[in-house]
Formats: structure tokens, sequence, C-alpha cells
């Protein structure tokens, strides 16, 4: 028998009073093992917990975070075959650019992004946006934006 113990802080999946569904909920606040407050990360509404609905659980799931939780499906799949093949095309000694909001990019150039990590840069999407792929798949990024 395992006893989950929650703090503040800790993401959870708990029924949503405002969106009607079964959402990722961040705990506010929490009295001895008991969950009693949580915010929807989805609508940011805040209020008492309720264990998910269609689940028969006396305890919450903990939600695994980003870094710990990667779905492997056939999308995900494809864009990692995608990007290995234009990762084939960088030089060995090339040092991909620092991904920044404010510099201008032009297609097939590699870029580091802090997050993504290294991508190449499919195509300039209007004045302000660009296509990279990345190994978790295409992104749509911000670029060429002046501070105001």
């Amino acid at each position: 028998m395992t006893i989950n113990h929650f703090a503040p802080g800790d993401d959870v999946e708990a029924w949503c009073t405002r969106c009607r569904r079964n959402l990722n909920h961040r705990v506010i606040a929490v009295l001895g093992n008991d969950i009693q407050k949580v915010h929807c990360l989805t609508c940011g509404g805040d209020h008492k917990y309720y264990s998910p609905k269609d689940k028969d659980r006396k305890t919450p799931k903990v939600r695994p975070t980003l870094k710990e939780h990667k779905p492997i499906d056939r999308n995900t799949a494809k864009a990692e075959s995608e990007w290995a093949t234009f990762m084939k095309e960088i030089a060995p000694d090339t040092n991909p650019r620092p991904y920044l909001t404010s510099e201008s990019y032009s297609r097939t150039e590699f870029i580091n992004h802090p997050v993504l990590g290294v991508g190449r840069v499919l195509d300039i999407v209007g004045l302000e946006k660009m296509e990279v792929i990345f190994k978790e798949g295409r992104k749509i990024l911000i670029c060429n934006r002046r501070k105001s």
C-alpha cells in the first residue's frame, strides 16, 4: 500500500468545476494528507479539490512533468526521423546559432533553442515567425521581434 504525500506546487489530475473535465491542476493547499485547494492549469480557476470523475480513486494521480513524460506515437517517430535527416546536413564543426526572439534567421539555418535543442529553420512565416524542425517535431517560433 503506497501513501501519496502531496505538497503545494505538485501537479495532480482533478475534476475542474469550471471546465467540467478532468484536467491537470496544481496543488495550492494541503491539510495532513488531504488536498484542500487546487489551481486549474487550463482555465486558471482556483477551487476545492475534487477527485477525477471517471476514475474510482481515493488518491489523485501525480501527473509527470514535461521532462519525465514523452509520449511515443507515430507522429513523434516521424518527426524524429525528419529531424535526423536534416541533422545530417550540419557540418561537424558547425556551432548552431543560439535562439533569440530579437534575431533574424534565414531558411536552412541551424539554431540552438534552450529547451527544444538543436533545430533547423524550415521556413520564414510572416515578419516575426519561423517554422523550425526539432527532434520533438515542427514548431513555430518568434523571430525578428524588436524590444519596445
